[in-house]
This record gives C-alpha cells, structure tokens and sequence, in this order.
C-alpha cells in the first residue's frame, strides 16, 4: 500500500501523457531496489528504507519532467491549458447564445450585433484567460499544491497522502456545465438584459416585457458580476483540486454562501424590477410578487445549505484535510 501511495504522489504531479509510462517504470524500480535489500531486515523496512532513498515525491516528479522556474510550470500546465480550454468555450457559447437572441429580437441592425459580438468576444475571452492565468501564476509563485503537498522541510514516508476514495472525486463535467450556465447567463445581464422578460405575442410579432428596470439595473452590475465571478471561481477550485477535502469544502461553502447572500440581497432590492411586469403578474395569477421573492430565496437558501452540506461530508469522510 505505502508503494502505490508513493508512485501515486509522484505521478499525480506529472503530465497526463507521462503517469501511467512513469508509474510503471518506478513500481519496477522500488521492487528491484527491495529485492536488493538485506535479507534481515523485514518487508516494512525494506520499503520504508527505498522510500527514504527516492525521497520526496515532489522533488523525483520534478527530476523527471526536468523542473526549472516557470511562469506556469509542468506541475499546473495541463490543468492550467484545460480549465482556459473551459472557460474560453464557456463565453464563446454565452456570448454566442446571447447575441443569436439578439439578432432575432433586438430592434438593432444585424452589422452592428455582429460587431458588436466580435469586440464583446475578444474581449471577453482575453479577459477571461487573464484570470485564470492569474490564479495559476499565483499557485506557481507561492509553489502552492494542486493535488498533493508535504508540509515539512524533510520528507519522511509517513507523509504520503491517502489513495483517493472514488466519492471524493469531483466530477469536472459538473463544474464545467455549471461555468457554461454562469458565463451564459452572465452575458445576458451584461449585454442583453432588455431579452431576460415576458415574451407574448400581441398579433404577428413578438414583444418583450423586461423584467428588469434597466437603468436601475445598471447600477449593480459590478455587484451581480462579482456574484457570477464567485460562482465561476468555486468551480474552477472544484477541477483544480479533482477531489473533495476539508479545506476545499470549506471554502467552496463559503464562497457559495458569499453569492447566495448577495443575490438575495440584490433580488429584494424592489426598484430593479420593472414595475409593468409586477403589476402583470399580480393581475394574472394568484401568487403576490413579494410571496414569489420569497419562495425563491428560500429555494436558494436550501439549495446552497444543500450543497455546502453535501460538500463537507464528502470533505469529511473521503477527502481529508488538504
């Protein structure tokens, strides 16, 4: 067991294409240094001494892929490449779903969309990858583990992390539809909000009643971009990490209870919504606008508890601590 912690340690912190050639290579070379052992020593001493003489598995990850100073290292790089490979094809899939509903019922002319969706694309993306360069220059800068990390200056085997439970694994499917979600959406508050309404059909056209009152709108947008940010960065957490822990529960928990309070507070904010659109409501159903804002706040509230719950236990139980 202490063997597949260590080749597990070291592989982990090596490129995709590198682990399964590496592992192998270094389950053969722990055996033939074991079987080269003293005799008189028992199996457990055997492989503590051969652990001791390989070392730190982050320093033998490193001797293999050739360690120097990066600005993004081979430690971070293919998870730094797929998750700008993520969020670059997050906005071009909101930008562009929130531009096509533009062209069919926007009053604007189709050149000036297209234009338009061109300068919001480029700089959307570049905007984009700037952050998540940003977050990975950090975790270079401060050396800070991805998947692993030892704590003490000597490394002793007795600090190799635990194989990971399969429960504690977090699926990056999940995060990366929850950042297209987000970026979409995002991009529909910021350059479309006038489409975000009722659609109803007077005669052969069809109108749009926003639910927004636009100019008030405008006035939180840094509020309700910092909501979608939060969101969007607890995601990107969740596949740099790859799997549950103490640590990364915690903080997920926090950052989503940070976003729930702040959406909360902007929907019950009663100047951003289009009072056409309350009265409306209240006409036609039997339901009051304040009882709606409740309902859903109390479904957001249930939702994060939910989720911060969910994440914990599996921190808890599977994870670990870091």
């Amino acid at each position: 067991m202490m063997i597949e912690r260590y080749i597990y340690a070291v592989t982990q912190q090596l490129p995709k294409k590198l682990k399964d050639e590496i592992g192998i290579e270094l389950r053969s070379l722990i055996n033939d240094m074991i079987d080269a052992m003293d005799n008189t020593l028992s199996e457990e001493e055997k492989i503590d001494k051969v652990l001791r003489e390989l070392g730190d598995p982050k320093e033998l990850a490193n001797r293999y892929k050739g360690k120097e100073r990066y600005l993004i290292g081979p430690n971070y790089y293919d998870k730094y490449i797929f998750v700008v490979k993520i969020v670059a094809f997050a906005i071009f899939i909101g930008i562009s779903i929130s531009t096509g509903l533009g062209i069919i019922f926007s009053s604007s002319s189709i050149t000036e969309m297209i234009g338009g969706y061109i300068s919001v694309l480029f700089s959307g993306t570049i905007q984009g990858i700037a952050w998540v360069t940003g977050i990975f220059i950090l975790l270079e800068y401060k050396d800070i583990p991805v998947e692993t990390g030892f704590e003490h200056d000597k490394w002793e085997p007795n600090q190799l992390p635990e194989l990971p439970d399969q429960k504690a694994v977090i699926s990056r499917s999940e995060s990366v539809f929850a950042i297209m979600v987000s970026t979409a959406a995002l991009s529909f508050v910021f350059f479309l909000p006038e489409l975000i309404g009722v659609y109803y059909e007077p005669g052969e056209a069809v109108n749009i009643i926003s639910i927004f009152n636009i100019e008030v709108l405008s006035s939180f947008k840094l509020i309700i971009f910092l909501i979608f940010a939060i969101n969007i960065l607890v995601e990107l957490i969740k596949i740099i990490k790859g799997k549950w822990t103490v640590n990364i529960a915690v903080i997920t928990s926090v950052l989503n209870l940070i976003s729930a309070a702040m959406f909360i507070s902007i929907i019950y904010k009663a100047n951003i919504w289009n009072s056409e659109v309350v009265q409306k409501l209240e006409q036609y159903t039997t339901i009051s606008f304040e009882r709606l804002l409740f309902i859903t706040a109390a479904i957001i509230i249930i939702i994060t508890i939910s989720e911060s719950v969910t994440a914990l236990y599996k921190g808890i139980k599977y994870g670990g601590k870091k």
